[in-house]
């Protein structure tokens, strides 16, 4: 698997690289290009090294430097396009938890791949175990209380999703016996796993503890038909859209598949963690 963060990466690679050669096509060095731009000699050589993403400002002023200013909205287009796709969470629940849940491409999407290493899959939550898990984002995050708000857009979201669209679901065995809300709650929950399994839509597996792993356990993912991968990281929601990496994803959540319990078995794993939980 290669790393979340790579298509962002690569893009600002590009772009940093052909900065690189239209100064170079231009036979100037990094002193003489900062000195035509009107920046500290320092600048060049930061936006070379990919120390600092250029602005909108920093590409046009280059590229007038070079001679090429045609090429500047045209880059200030791919950096603005990787900046999308690593996108720290502060930034992206700038709008409140409620407005994230509102995202178009939930409704655009007619295949749902989830893979849950940890916090149980949003689409399948109880109301009750959706506001546990919104309520610590919130308080984690230090983030404005629309905690209900975001509760009835999660749900409402959930419900159209799997009235509109085939859902494929793993979760590791590990999850069922991670509490991220209140002990009722968590059972709450388990109790409407056990509900949901067997609808035509829906393919729910869980990968037990001792399965042979075809594939490391990874960080949470989703993915939306078979051209993006959101994957969530602690600091960051990253959106994977280059081909060979969202073919990656699709097909290490096909191999984990592959050992996942389903059907009786599933529901099995599920009644042995509720009896844990009662313990």
């Amino acid at each position: 698997m290669t790393s979340p963060l790579s298509t962002a990466e690569e893009a600002h690679k590009a772009v940093a690289d052909r900065l690189v050669r239209m100064m170079e096509d231009a036979d100037l060095s990094g002193a003489r290009l900062a000195a035509l731009c009107g920046w500290d000699r320092s600048k060049s050589h930061r936006i070379i090294n990919r120390k600092t993403i250029p602005r909108p400002a920093d590409i046009r002023a280059w590229c007038t430097a070079c001679g090429k200013p045609d090429e500047a909205e045209a880059l200030i287009d791919t950096t603005r396009t990787a900046r999308t796709l690593y996108v720290q969470w502060a930034q992206y629940l700038r709008g409140g938890l409620g407005k994230a849940q509102r995202s178009h491409i939930y409704q655009e999407t007619r295949a749902f791949r989830v893979y849950s290493c940890g916090v149980l899959p949003g689409m399948l939550q109880t109301e009750a175990y959706a506001r546990g898990i919104l309520r610590t984002i919130r308080q984690f995050r230090n983030l404005p209380d629309d905690v209900e708000d975001a509760v009835k857009a999660r749900l409402e979201r959930s419900t159209a999703t799997l009235k509109s669209s085939q859902v494929s679901i793993l979760v590791e065995e590990s999850a069922l016996y991670m509490p991220m809300t209140e002990l009722p709650d968590h059972a709450e929950q388990l109790e409407h796993f056990l509900t949901v399994i067997g609808r035509s839509n829906l393919a729910f597996g869980i990968i037990p503890h001792l399965s042979r792993r075809p594939v490391w356990p990874l960080e949470s993912f989703y993915a939306f038909d078979d051209r993006e991968i959101q994957v969530e990281t602690l600091t960051a929601m990253v959106r994977v859209t280059n081909r060979a990496e969202v073919d990656a994803y699709l097909n290490a959540f096909h191999q984990m598949g592959r050992a996942a319990a389903y059907g009786p078995m599933a529901k099995t794993l599920i009644h042995k963690a509720l009896t844990a939980l009662q313990e």
